[in-house]
């Protein structure tokens, strides 16, 4: 009896839950840039599924309070967002490397220094194929705020390039660079001297990285370190 009862709580606590991101639960206080460049403060959820307004395209949901109309809000038709302490910038698809299903999405700014860190949920079926013979370029520039070293670059693009069909488990990707318009997927075989540029403001993160204490798949624990670092040395 008491294993049925629990089976059935673990049910329908995974039903509230899906049924939460359905229709829009999870949001969080932050604000938006639209397309012109004016800051938009309210309630957001960039947990999203589902389709979104514009095909092909990453999405979020807003509301300007609790008791206002939820929009979706496709990734072209705003610059980027900032939910606490996280900013994100629109970037399309690169011609190689992993991204997620969308051919336009969100990039996280993990770290905002002279080399910065994006991350999103990508997967390996954007690897090959990918079309379009243009080299990423910036097409704006707009500031935001969050992440370390304050306010990045923002309503930037890459070059064309789209994703085919399919599925695929999808998995945290990392891309590093001055901007997203010459970003570069941190892979196995380049970690070393992509993290040695990223965390350069840290010697001694760099120094675990080369002396390999910390490898790729070991990239949220070595963040962790990161940052626990900047508190400690007051460069947030």
């Amino acid at each position: 009896m008491k294993i049925w009862i629990l089976s059935f709580a673990c049910t329908l606590l995974l039903a509230v839950n899906a049924n939460a991101q359905m229709f829009g639960g999870n949001f969080k206080q932050g604000y938006y840039y639209d397309i012109n460049g004016q800051k938009v403060e309210g309630l957001i959820n960039e947990n999203t599924s589902g389709k979104g307004p514009v095909p092909n395209e990453g999405y979020i949901i807003f509301k300007e309070n609790d008791k206002a109309e939820k929009q979706k809000l496709s990734a072209s038709m705003i610059h980027g967002f900032v939910v606490g302490v996280d900013s994100f910038i629109v970037a399309r698809a690169p011609r190689v490397g992993a991204w997620s299903k969308y051919d336009m999405d969100f990039l996280r700014v993990v770290i905002n220094d002279t080399t910065k860190l994006f991350t999103i949920n990508g997967s390996e079926r954007g690897k090959e194929g990918r079309g379009g013979g243009v080299r990423p370029s910036v097409s704006t520039g707009l500031g935001i705020g969050g992440g370390y070293g304050g306010g990045i670059g923002m309503g930037l693009s890459l070059g064309s390039g789209l994703f085919g069909g399919g599925g695929g488990s999808t998995h945290a990707v990392y891309y590093y660079g001055s901007g997203v318009g010459d970003m570069v997927e941190i892979t196995k075989q380049n970690f070393v001297a992509a993290m040695t540029e990223v965390l350069a403001a840290e010697p001694e993160a760099v120094k675990k990285v080369v002396d390999k204490k910390y490898k790729l798949g070991d990239m949220e624990a070595l963040l962790k370190y990161y940052n626990q670092l900047r508190e400690e040395h007051g460069n947030k």
